[in-house]
């Protein structure tokens, strides 16, 4: 065969290796959840195709030249059944290795499952902590692979005597034996083997026997527990929750760790009836918020995902259903409270509640509710489309900090020109779509930074009077004392508290801490460390180091990356704070002054 033929063949070939490759490829992206986040799995598609070619032209020159006295349809014949054979190994080979959910009906499973106590056992009511649930694909004596899941514990209930909390996992996999893994709390965890076959049938759709091994034929669960358990469709309802006369059901594809790591969230459409019978026009539903107050009332959202959707109020009117369109709105329904009162408002913000679940913390408070599109009185279930503002330019995310006592505006911060050392008061009649500006004064009134800003904060600094036409403005008090300075805390997503931070500060503040944080609150003190840029103390056992960032103008107070106590910073801030708090240190609240260069 020439040369020339050969390489006929490796074209060939190579073309049919890429195709063979970007085959197996594409389905390895479902076997392994490649993820397409910036066209990940595209690439992944491409670059085992770009593999295909290059391997499969190889083959096929290289069956050409084995095969000198073949003609080039034999010669590619053969490399044509090494390229398909090899890619067929190579596919199986992956799926046999792959996490590759079970199904029943073409939809995807979660395993349900109840835990119950023994009689008398109150540590559900008694429960504090985060908890979870989780289920792993075990080989021999590990756990290769851990599943998301969710422990529902605002779901328990008391039956018969006992405590009955229910959950569900995500069953990702037909492989290995199932273990499910539930983090009660701060009580110590459970885990059990489940008996369930690697593709549940039917059969497996009813509820189990209580169960109280660890396993089939396993030693007694701990403290009493017995569990039952049995398989949901991703297309039935895995839980059904009452208001008034709704009741909401959910049916959820997908659990994912939501924001902040808080709390687990689900990708989930919702049904919601009334005495058992669908609302009309609410054929797709994808959040679900409750309104509350003296009338059971719902917002929802409908229509799909990843498509405009329309926020519409769902209220009880003497025995029937009203439904009202509000506006259009994102998926993930959000509300933030207009309230002057700082215990409510900081109360709106402790919790966020997680997406794919009913909503039963965003509105619980009645009152005025910025929502997209207008206002929302949970009270009256009176909305008032109003466009949302847009100069200055808002802080994504940042909720309003007051609002005026006859509730026609609300107050919110902002940068003026976007400019952080302008910082402003916005202040917006929501009636008239109208936005003025009032400034706030840094030095005067002690700002650092916006986050610790409430409605306390602009009580004491501002007042609300009424103008010419009964109009109410907000306007800087002529005279106030100063609130005591007080530190920033730095906390991240998981709730770890890690530095604390004084603003303004120098090197005379950050003395002053040392020296207090010694002879007042019991600190030993250490060597300096970095030429005197770390001031260390030995607080409660554990390492602090104090030092002054120059380039921002503030002390910073905090541990050393990978040891540190988030407890201990938290009661040390309290006790400085509490320190700080007698106004002893006012006098140390400013930045160094420049270093002048030599002449």
């Amino acid at each position: 065969m020439s040369w020339l033929a050969s390489f006929g063949v490796a074209i060939a070939t190579g073309l049919l290796g890429m195709v063979v490759s970007g085959v197996v490829a594409n389905l390895a992206v479902e076997w392994y959840r490649v993820s397409s986040f910036e066209g990940g799995s595209g690439y992944f598609v491409v670059g085992l195709a770009l593999v295909g070619l290059i391997a499969g032209a190889v083959i096929g020159l290289g069956v050409a030249r084995l095969l000198p006295d073949a003609g080039a349809v034999r010669a590619l014949g053969t490399s044509a059944a090494v390229v398909v054979l090899l890619g067929a190994g190579i596919g199986g080979v992956s799926r046999l290795l792959a996490d590759v959910p079970p199904t029943i009906d073409g939809n995807r499973l979660l395993l349900a499952f109840e835990l119950r106590w023994p009689p008398g056992d109150t540590a559900v009511a008694a429960m504090t902590g985060r908890s979870y649930a989780r289920l792993g694909a075990a080989s021999g004596q590990s756990v290769r692979v851990w599943g998301d899941g969710v422990l529902l514990v605002e779901d328990a209930r008391f039956a018969d005597g006992r405590w009955i909390v229910p959950g569900a996992v995500e069953i990702f996999t037909a492989r290995g034996t199932r273990l499910l893994d539930v983090g009660l709390g701060d009580s110590a965890p459970a885990g059990f083997v489940v008996d369930l076959p690697g593709h549940p049938g039917t059969k497996d759709r009813t509820w189990s026997d209580w169960l109280s091994q660890l396993g089939p034929g396993g030693s007694e669960l701990p403290n009493g527990l017995s569990y039952r358990h049995r398989v949901v469709t991703t297309s039935e309802p895995l839980r059904q929750q009452a208001v008034g006369p709704f009741t909401v059901s959910t049916t959820v594809s997908y659990f994912f760790q939501g924001a902040l790591n808080v709390a687990v969230s689900a990708t989930s459409q919702f049904t919601i009836t009334r005495d058992g019978r669908p609302i009309a026009g609410l054929d797709v539903v994808e959040a679900v918020a409750m309104i509350g107050g003296t009338r059971p009332a719902l917002l929802v959202r409908t229509g799909e995902a990843n498509a405009t959707g329309q926020c519409q109020l769902l209220h009880d009117d003497g025995g029937s259903t009203t439904r009202t369109p509000l506006s259009e709105c994102v998926p993930h329904i959000t509300g933030q409270l207009l309230t002057a009162d700082s215990g409510d408002w900081h109360a709106s913000r402790r919790v966020a509640a997680p997406p794919g679940w009913l909503d039963r913390t965003t509105f619980k408070i009645p009152g005025l509710y910025r929502i997209q599109g207008g206002i929302l009185d949970t009270r009256t279930l009176a909305f008032t489309a109003s466009e949302p503002p847009d100069s200055p330019t808002p802080i994504n995310g940042l909720a309003p900090i007051s609002m005026s006592p006859d509730e026609s505006s609300y107050a919110w911060f902002a940068h003026a020109n976007d400019d952080e050392q302008q910082p402003v008061l916005c202040v917006t009649d929501w009636r008239s779509n109208s936005t003025y500006t009032v400034p706030i004064d840094r030095a005067r009134m002690r700002y650092t930074e916006y986050t610790s800003l409430d409605p306390g904060w602009v009580a004491h600094h501002f007042a609300w009077e009424r103008g010419d036409g009964g109009v109410t403005r907000l306007v800087p008090r002529a005279a106030f004392t100063p609130l005591p300075y007080r530190g920033d805390r730095e906390i991240d997503g998981n709730g770890t508290m890690s530095s604390y931070y004084l603003k303004p500060g120098g090197t005379a503040l950050r003395n002053a801490m040392v020296e207090a944080m010694v002879h007042e609150l019991g600190a030993e003190r250490m060597p300096d460390e970095l030429d005197g840029y770390h001031q260390v103390v030995r607080y409660e056992g554990k390492l602090v180091k104090s030092s002054v960032v120059g380039s921002g103008g503030f002390v910073s107070i905090g541990m050393d990356f990978g040891t540190v106590d988030s407890d201990l910073m938290t009661r040390l801030a309290d006790r400085l704070d509490a320190l700080l708090a007698t106004r002893r240190f006012d006098v140390h609240f400013h930045v160094d002054p420049p270093i002048e260069p030599p002449a």
